[in-house]
């Protein structure tokens, strides 16, 4: 199914290049993301997660249907994952840490503009990621002893899947700057369908939490809300 949706991407960015009403950009900006799920820290299962900030920025390639209906498709870095923490008061034991990922992400868009000259868009598509990196860092220190002592407890993740399909939506405008130029202000909200990370479920055991212990992912999916500025130059214009 992959190899069918690439073949389809570059077929349909090879008609667009040659059509009417083309324009290309860039774009950058940040976001904050977070997970959609259960996470448990070693033995411990209450975890804290909070939204983490990352940045993002990419390429786009718009093409106008209509006057007002554009088809878009985007090449993006994005940098997604996680923090997390628990309560020392429950467990005894105080640890914090994230998880980072980094992906390439492919979008398909479907705009509606209104206006004439200050174009406001609303959207929704869907993405196809491919998972670049992902670090863990996780550090404790236990409260229970009156020397405090925090300790490194990172390791090399494996659980997270390797590709990562989903959907968004999104508002934003377009405004002329000069000529074929115009500024983008974007807003966006991604949401994977497919699980970021393998089930990894075990038996609790609170006696046990070493650097061996494996973390606990239980249907997770991303999220992540994006703000983004960009540049879109217009190649060519519609045929009357």
């Amino acid at each position: 199914m992959k190899k069918y949706l690439t073949v389809t991407l570059i077929i349909l960015t090879s008609h667009l290049l040659f059509a009417q009403d083309i324009s290309i950009g860039c774009k950058a900006g940040i976001s904050w993301s977070g997970i959609n799920g259960r996470f448990d820290f070693k033995n411990f299962d209450q975890t804290q997660i909070k939204n983490r900030v990352g940045h993002n920025f990419g390429i786009k390639l718009n093409y106008g249907i209509t006057s007002f209906l554009t088809l878009q498709i985007e090449m993006n870095y994005e940098e997604k994952g996680f923090d997390f923490q628990n309560d020392p008061w429950i467990t005894g034991i105080a640890y914090k840490g994230n998880f980072k990922t980094k992906y390439i992400s492919i979008p398909l868009i479907l705009n509606l503009e209104i206006g004439k000259n200050v174009k406001y868009y609303g959207y929704a598509g869907c993405y196809l990621g491919f998972l670049l990196n992902v670090e863990n860092y996780t550090s404790y220190s236990s409260t229970s002893s009156p020397d405090l002592k925090i300790y490194d407890m990172s390791y090399e993740p494996t659980e997270f899947n390797k590709y990562e399909f989903g959907g968004l939506f999104g508002l934003g405008a377009k405004i002329p700057l000069c000529g074929k130029v115009k500024l983008i202000i974007d807003s966006r909200y991604n949401f994977g369908l497919t699980k970021a990370a393998k089930n990894s479920d075990y038996n609790f055991n609170p006696n046990q939490w070493t650097k061996d212990t494996p973390n606990n992912f239980q249907n997770v999916y991303n999220r992540s809300l994006t703000i983004s500025l960009g540049i879109l130059y217009m190649l060519n214009d519609r045929k009357n």
